[in-house]
């Protein structure tokens, strides 16, 4: 048995539920490092309404812009989806019923190429106002209509770590920023990060070891850091 558990934190919140058991060997804590905070003002929520009247085709890259539409939402919309991600599939699923979504992608880049296989003539982009600009630039360029509303805001919200953990799980460049703008990692912590656009974020912080998840989705991650700390645990 190791003398001490492997420890790992989450600058994120995670899927529990999915991950029904966690292994003895491991303690995983949670420490958001950014706080979601969702446009209630009458010239969004008024955008909502609009196009919610509309057949369209909507566009996702993330659970949070699915969230502060659907709580708007008073009946399902005749929208055609087009989504980044796991997650972001599932809260979807979960208010417009399985099978909403037409068709999903693992990043943005690869989302764009689907739609611009499908021929889609327009859309609309619900998103955050710290959205990646791959997706809008690679529709644009050819020649789809794209129009954006930002229905959420992120925030950093940076925490001093006194005790660093073995490994950190990130989840987006605004938390890599937001963690590092308040922390200095020592050479041993691992990190893990979900997706290329998070990895590449990280390298500009740090030299440490970056594990990069083939898959957008957090339970994903954190079974990966899991599999990670199985051999690696402290003797």
């Amino acid at each position: 048995m190791p003398d001490r558990r492997y420890t790992i934190l989450s600058t994120a919140s995670l899927p529990f539920e999915r991950i029904p058991t966690l292994p003895d060997f491991a303690d995983v804590r949670v420490i958001p490092f950014i706080d979601i905070l969702p446009r209630q003002d009458d010239e969004t929520l008024s955008w909502i309404a609009r196009y919610a009247k509309e057949k369209l085709v909507a566009v996702f890259t993330s659970a949070h812009a699915v969230r502060s539409v659907t709580n708007s939402l008073q009946k399902k919309p005749d929208w055609k989806m087009y989504c980044v991600g796991n997650e972001t599939q599932s809260a979807i699923g979960k208010w417009f019923g399985p099978g909403s979504v037409v068709k999903s992608a693992n990043n943005a880049q690869a989302l764009s190429e689907i739609m611009i296989a499908d021929k889609i003539e327009s859309a609309i982009f619900f998103c955050g106002d710290q959205r990646m600009d791959i997706l809008p630039e690679n529709l644009k360029k050819e020649g789809i209509r794209l129009s954006e509303l930002i229905v959420y805001s992120t925030l950093l919200s940076p925490v001093h770590i006194d005790v660093y953990p073995d490994a950190i799980l990130f989840f987006s460049p605004t938390a890599v920023r937001s963690f590092f703008s308040a922390n200095d990692l020592p050479p041993g912590t691992t990190l893990f990060a979900m997706g290329k656009t998070t990895a590449d974020t990280l390298s500009r912080f740090t030299a440490n070891k970056v594990i990069v998840s083939s898959e957008p989705d957090k339970a994903f991650v954190l079974n990966l850091a899991l599999e990670y700390a199985g051999p690696h645990t402290i003797t």
